[in-house]
């Protein structure tokens, strides 16, 4: 019986570890790729330009806005209200490399893996204003 308890204990210690550095994982860890940034800046040209600036998002407000919320929230809010004519209408990898961009273009330097769409990891993300 014992060696059960230690055994839960030993697990739940590890989940909570690796949870806790997962989530220690902010937008300035490199979420994104150059790649991506760019099929994220056409997007945007296509489909946002008509209504929005590109410097709708890079003033610093926007990433305070966000300031301690994951990825996951500005990606559902994206998808769900954009465009504004059609909400959830493109693909979710549109949505992640519009973001990338978005990203890019308030100088969060991208990394070696593109944004993902899988919910899992976009929530383990914390948005940061810039250091």
């Amino acid at each position: 019986m014992r060696w059960r308890i230690g055994l839960v204990l030993v697990v739940s210690l590890v989940w909570t570890w690796t949870t806790r550095a997962q989530s220690e994982r902010s937008v300035w860890s490199g979420v994104y790729t150059e790649d991506q940034t760019v099929r994220g800046q056409n997007v945007f040209k296509t489909v946002c330009s008509a209504c929005h600036a590109v410097e709708d998002f890079t003033n610093p407000s926007f990433l305070m806005g966000w300031q301690g919320m994951s990825v996951l929230d500005l990606f559902q809010q994206v998808q769900k209200t954009m465009p504004m004519d059609n909400p959830g209408s493109l693909r979710p990898e549109d949505y992640a490399d519009v973001l990338a961009y978005f990203f890019r273009v308030n100088q969060i330097p991208a990394g070696t893996s593109e944004l993902d769409t899988d919910p899992e990891h976009l929530k383990l993300i914390r948005i940061e204003p810039k250091k």
